[in-house]
């Protein structure tokens, strides 16, 4: 089976920003987008990414009772009826996939998997690099991932 994940619009963003709009395709077979990330985002250039629509009582529980943005509550609702991993950045959202069981990482654990597969140089140097262009990455992750790197 296709190795597929479900991305939110934010993740997509962060990975333009450093240049890496394809890495997601490097890693994964298909990324799904939903379409309100579709909206948020628009289309982006790797044939990897498939648009799906997604209609489940579930999103409407997220935006109205959860305060989740259209995007977000999409991804949780398609990874909840597909099984697939998400990518989402948000930590509201994520605490509430989480809490759904679902499976989920973010743009710094998909950077770190690139550097495992060898796809990109150094994940630090790319969250740094993340960081100083306005994503939240706090100071002692960024130190974290710095002393793993040179432990290894």
């Amino acid at each position: 089976m296709p190795d597929t994940a479900i991305a939110d619009t934010s993740s997509l963003i962060a990975l333009e920003k450093i240049n890496l709009p394809d890495i997601l395709c490097k890693i994964y077979d298909r990324i799904l987008l939903p379409q309100a990330v579709f909206r948020e985002f628009g289309a982006p250039h790797p044939v990897c990414y498939a648009v799906k629509k997604i209609e489940s009582p579930l999103i409407k529980l997220l935006v109205s009772d959860l305060n989740l943005g259209r995007g977000e509550a999409e991804v949780i609702a398609l990874a909840k009826e597909t099984g697939h991993r998400i990518i989402m950045d948000e930590q509201k959202g994520r605490n509430v996939a989480k809490r759904l069981g679902l499976n989920v990482t973010g743009t710094i654990g998909i950077l770190l998997k690139a550097e495992k597969l060898h796809l990109i140089g150094s994940a630090y140097e790319k969250i740094r690099d993340l960081k100083g262009k306005g994503f939240y990455v706090s100071d002692a992750l960024l130190d974290d991932i710095s002393k793993f790197k040179n432990s290894k």
